[in-house]
């Protein structure tokens, strides 16, 4: 009888077979997606709880190597855009606080100081940007230059600041 057959009916040692067939496999594919050990075992075990959950639910018109690996694909990939979309946030989040840091400086002299270490096309974005209060889109307009390069500039010009702040503290 077929090891999936098996799972679905129960058979927890027909689960044990394919895991010892197949964990090798899982690992290795999930760690050259993640690049992460510990990520990888999660995506092995999650992988095979999932056999067992939809074993009765498989189709036999694929392998089950391919099935387990199509499986293993999928919740590595669910884990890279979770870790990707976590390090956008924290990086919103450190922007922010740069930023809130930035404009929450005493007087102007405090202010000057921060951008003093930017270049001149910088300097300008950031003025523009937390003291005048313009958005990305009328700085570029009004500096004639692509928005998304306002945005890069700013965005390195905040964790220069930040690299700044950090030495001097």
């Amino acid at each position: 009888m077929n090891i999936i057959k098996r799972i679905a009916k129960g058979e927890n040692k027909a689960l044990e077979e394919l895991f010892l067939l197949y964990k090798e496999k899982v690992f290795r594919m999930a760690l050259a997606i993640l690049g992460d050990q510990f990520l990888a075992e999660d995506v092995v075990q999650e992988t095979f709880l999932k056999v067992q959950q939809n074993a009765k639910s498989y189709q036999f018109r694929n392998s089950e190597r391919e099935w387990i690996m199509t499986i293993a694909h999928n919740i590595a990939i669910d884990i890279l855009r979770k870790r990707k979309k976590e390090i956008v946030q924290e990086e919103i989040i450190s922007y922010r606080e740069m930023s809130d840091a930035v404009t929450d400086c005493d007087n102007d002299i405090g202010f000057l100081q921060l951008i003093e270490p930017l270049n001149e096309p910088d300097r300008q974005i950031v003025s523009l940007h937390l003291i005048s209060g313009l958005k990305h889109r009328e700085i570029a307009h009004i500096l004639n230059m692509s928005v998304s390069a306002v945005k890069k500039r700013y965005e390195r010009a905040i964790k220069r600041i930040a690299h700044e702040m950090e030495e001097h503290s």
